[in-house]
This record gives structure tokens, C-alpha cells and sequence, in this order.
């Protein structure tokens, strides 16, 4: 019963009403490459959590794994080996993954992927766009049609990518932090995965010079975090997508009191009155937004990582949407 595509989507929209942290975890890449999880409730609520190892498809290559996103509790990953890039979505609830068509070698390494649903067409989609020495082309690859193909090219007088993090998916478009090589200032070009158009995200007024500029989604929101390396990351959340007057500012960090800067990998969920967790050199902090202090959450199995993502648990299969039906593997 619970295989059925119904069932799943009907337990899919429980969850998303679940307004606990409970449903939600974090995958995160320990610096052997090797995938494990943690439950974010025992980040936040116990005295210690553990990383348990995963068990994914494709784990003797080892290297060169990336997490490109979630999504509705799917995680699509990517492996980079001898010039290639093998890319499947997968379920780490269920097990069930597809590997997607190859795209062949890879010429330019300037890459970025997205992930992410398209509710229009009741479909989920993967977005690859090359940057750097080469065409700025955009491919997108529909899990309905099991195939890839290319889409209008990233303006290249509009973006200059300088870091080849993943889009993140918000209110079913994915953004990324970029700048505008003509007048040398940050922008955030945003991708439409219904429409596959793109357009400008207007960021807040931010009444303050800093050095770098990142994008994530934090709850279902867009999120930006102006780091200014020395001193203080202010980050900002868009209450409404696509409107530049409901920027509010969450939190200013003192990234001073941690002799480091914030790193663009978080945040990646907080707690109006618990705390914020954070990415800093690799490891897991909790800001604590009431006290205005850092805590370390102590996690069996992890000292360092290289990147996480946070991710659901659910019953949603790949091959539901899959027009024609494969040989299903795990």
C-alpha cells in the first residue's frame, strides 16, 4: 500500500504540515566522502545526536560524491569520475534511485546543478549549467521524459559565476549568487523550473559593505548571507518570494567571537526561539538567537564535514513519475 503513488503524495502533504522538526534530517559529506545522516531534532533538542552511514548507490566510487539537493524527500547526487558526471535521484527513505542518461565527458569544469519540482508539469527536474571558460549553456533533465535537453543560455552580460554551489530551490524556481561583470555588483539570477525563464531576484538594502554573498533556502524561504570575512554575516530572509520590501533581517552574527568567516554552506534551519545551525571550517554550530551564543552540538560519528543538506523522509518514488517503466534499482 504504501508503494502507491497516492498514499505517498497523501503522506507527503502530512508531513509538510507537520510544523515540528521531527520529519526533517541533514545529509551531510564527511571528509572522506562517505554520505551519513542526523536527525535534526537531536542537533537542536538532545545532548548528543549520531551520524549513521548510508548506505547509497554507487558507494565504492567514493570520490568525488556532491549532494546537488533535496527535494519532497528525493536527494539527487552527483559522482565526478574520469571526466564524467553520474548523476541519480535517489530515496534514502526507500532506497529507490534512477541513474540518469550520461552526458559524456566533461570539458568544462565550471559546473553548477540544481534540483528541484515542477509543479505545473508534476514533474522533477535537474538543471546543469556551465560557466566558467566556455559556453554559458543550461541543460535540464525531466525525470518524465528520462532525458536531457537544452535550454536557453544564462545571459552571460547578466551573471559571472564565482562559486559552483548548487541552486536552491524556492517557491519552485533555483537561485544562485552571482555578479554582474558590467557594474561589478552581486546579483541573484533565479531559474523558473515551470516556465525554464529566468529573472533577477531584488535583494534588501543591505546599508553595509561586505565581501561575499550566498544564497540558500532555510524553511521554504529564500535566505541571503552578506559575510563581510572580519567582523559580522548578516542574513536576511525573503518573506515573500520575488518582493524586495519583505526582506527582513534574522540575525546579524558576530563571525569575529569565532576567529573565522561563515562559510556559504549553511544555514540550514532555525528555531525562532532555540537557535540557528551553522556552518563554520566544517563544523556544526548552534547560534543561540535569544542568548547570542555559539554552542557546538556534539555528534557521534562526525567531526568535520565537507557540505550537507537538509532532507525529508518520505515515500515518494522516482519511477512514479517515469513515463515509460525501468527496471527498478537500489
Amino acid at each position: 500500500m504504501i508503494s502507491e503513488p497516492k498514499f505517498a503524495k497523501k503522506h507527503l502533504n502530512f508531513l509538510s504540515k507537520d510544523e515540528t522538526i521531527k520529519p526533517w534530517k541533514i545529509m551531510i559529506q564527511s571528509p572522506y566522502d562517505y554520505l551519513k545522516s542526523c536527525s535534526l531534532h537531536s542537533i537542536f533538542h538532545k545532548p548528543y545526536g549520531y551520524a549513521v552511514d548510508l548506505d547509497y548507490p554507487l558507494k565504492s566510487l567514493r570520490w568525488g560524491v556532491r549532494i546537488v539537493g533535496s527535494c519532497d524527500g528525493l536527494v539527487c547526487i552527483s559522482f565526478f569520475k574520469d571526466l564524467t558526471d553520474i548523476i541519480y535521484i535517489w530515496n534514502p527513505s526507500t532506497r529507490e534511485s534512477h541513474i540518469l542518461p550520461s552526458l559524456g565527458k566533461v570539458i568544462n569544469l565550471g559546473i553548477s546543478y540544481g534540483f528541484g519540482y515542477d509543479s505545473s508539469n508534476d514533474d522533477y527536474k535537474v538543471v546543469r549549467g556551465t560557466f566558467v571558460n566556455g559556453p554559458r549553456e543550461v541543460k535540464v533533465y525531466s525525470l518524465r521524459t528520462d532525458s536531457w535537453r537544452r535550454i536557453q543560455d544564462f545571459p552571460s552580460t547578466l551573471i559571472n559565476f564565482h562559486s559552483m554551489e548548487s541552486g536552491q530551490l524556492v517557491n519552485g524556481s533555483l537561485n544562485w549568487a552571482a555578479t554582474n561583470p558590467s557594474i561589478h555588483s552581486w546579483v541573484i539570477p533565479s531559474l523558473d523550473l515551470g516556465k525554464e525563464t529566468y529573472r533577477e531576484i531584488p535583494q534588501p538594502n543591505y546599508g553595509k559593505e561586505f565581501t561575499r554573498l550566498s544564497v540558500r533556502a532555510l524553511r521554504g524561504r529564500l535566505c541571503v548571507v552578506c559575510d563581510d570575512v572580519c567582523t559580522f554575516a548578516d542574513l536576511w530572509v525573503m518573506e515573500e518570494y520575488g518582493m524586495k520590501e519583505s526582506w527582513t533581517k534574522l540575525v546579524s552574527i558576530p563571525t569575529w567571537r569565532m576567529h573565522r568567516s561563515l562559510l556559504s554552506s549553511g544555514p540550514w534551519w532555525y528555531l525562532k526561539d532555540d537557535g540557528i545551525l551553522l556552518n563554520f571550517s566544517g563544523k556544526f554550530v548552534l547560534y543561540d538567537l535569544v542568548e547570542h551564543t555559539f554552542k557546538h552540538p556534539l555528534i557521534y560519528g562526525l567531526h568535520q564535514f565537507h557540505q550537507a543538506e537538509i532532507y525529508l523522509e518520505s515515500l515518494v518514488s522516482p519511477y512514479t513519475f517515469m513515463k515509460v517503466p525501468i527496471d527498478r534499482k537500489e
